[in-house]
């Protein structure tokens, strides 16, 4: 199974995104569920991963490369114009990522992502994220 993790909006810009919509969670593990803006149920991310057979991905071999490429052109502390992002959401290390990978799952995640808002994730990298978060290692 696909994790699934489409979301009932489509952002055009990092400004479409509320710094309200999504709080900092702790966290997500096999076995929770992920919820949209409106509450309702996206997946159950147990059924999405097995974790078990999973690959290694962590913060060195791909997260900051990810994060890089496709999130801190509005996300990186050092940012000057971040495009309406949020202040709060910066990802400049594997902590910060970490401290808010419900909301990079919900957004960036899953097989119609509405970050980054030009797009450009390939399925791969997507899949990848997914493992990191889900699997991996937080790995600084």
């Amino acid at each position: 199974m696909k994790l699934a993790l489409a979301m009932p909006l489509i952002w055009l810009g990092c400004s479409e995104f509320d710094a309200g919509k999504f709080a900092p969670d702790p966290g997500l593990a096999p076995g929770d569920e992920i919820e949209d803006d409106t509450g309702d149920v996206v997946d159950d991310v147990s059924d999405a991963l097995d974790c078990d057979t999973a690959p290694s991905i962590d913060w060195i071999n791909f997260g900051e490369a990810f994060m890089v490429q496709n999130c801190n052109g509005c996300h990186h502390s050092s940012t000057v114009d971040r495009y309406g992002a949020p202040e709060h959401a910066i990802f400049d290390t594997a902590e910060e990522v970490w401290t808010r990978k419900g909301m990079v799952l919900a957004t960036a995640g899953g097989e119609t992502p509405s970050m980054p808002p030009s797009g450009g994730t390939t399925e791969e990298d997507r899949r990848k994220l997914s493992i990191w978060l889900m699997c991996g290692e937080f790995g600084d």
